[in-house]
């Protein structure tokens, strides 16, 4: 407990997270942060806090929070992408943000890129992120196989990969 916090003061809860959520604002449906699925977080979060709690993809609201803090020029139409581990997209058109009919209508890292291709993350093939993602071009500079199962990459190994790729010619710059 900090002293200092008044808890009273919190009016909402907003969470953030990486991967898929339900079009109700209330559940994690899919995340690569976690093998658990359909997770009500948002009901979770209300019951132990007695607030009203909402979740959302990160990159959904890494688009509203541009807006909000610069309407001006995240006003109309615009895209907020996020290259971390995988690749996010926050959309947002005519002002509003575009979350599609299953809340995931900008998740341009899962979009199909070529049709039975690598294996993503996800557990589809051919997404955007099975070729751009940091375990991808990992899984490319190895010469592992596009149909081996995608791994976590700690950042240690990902920035000696990079340093690498800038040295010299080989598979590590190719997979860039």
């Amino acid at each position: 407990q900090d002293p200092d916090l008044d808890v009273g003061s919190v009016a909402r809860i907003a969470m953030g997270i990486q991967g898929i959520t339900d079009s109700h604002a209330r559940a994690m449906l899919w995340s690569p942060i976690t093998p658990l699925t359909d997770i009500p977080f948002a009901d979770i979060l209300e019951r132990e806090f007695g607030i009203p709690a909402t979740m959302e993809n990160d990159c959904n609201m890494m688009a509203v929070a541009l807006r909000w803090r610069d309407p001006e020029r995240y006003r109309d139409n615009f895209i907020a992408i996020l290259l971390s581990h995988g690749i996010g997209m926050g959309l947002v058109l005519k002002g509003e943000l575009f979350t599609g009919t299953h809340s995931s209508g900008g998740e341009f890292g899962h979009m199909i890129h070529r049709p039975g291709g690598a294996l993503c993350r996800c557990g589809r093939r051919g997404c955007v992120e099975a070729y751009a993602g940091n375990y991808a071009i990992w899984r490319s500079a190895m010469g592992i196989s596009e149909d081996a199962a995608p791994t976590d990459v700690g950042d240690a190994d990902m920035r000696a990969l990079a340093a690498k790729a800038r040295q010299e010619d080989g598979p590590e710059r190719e997979a860039y």
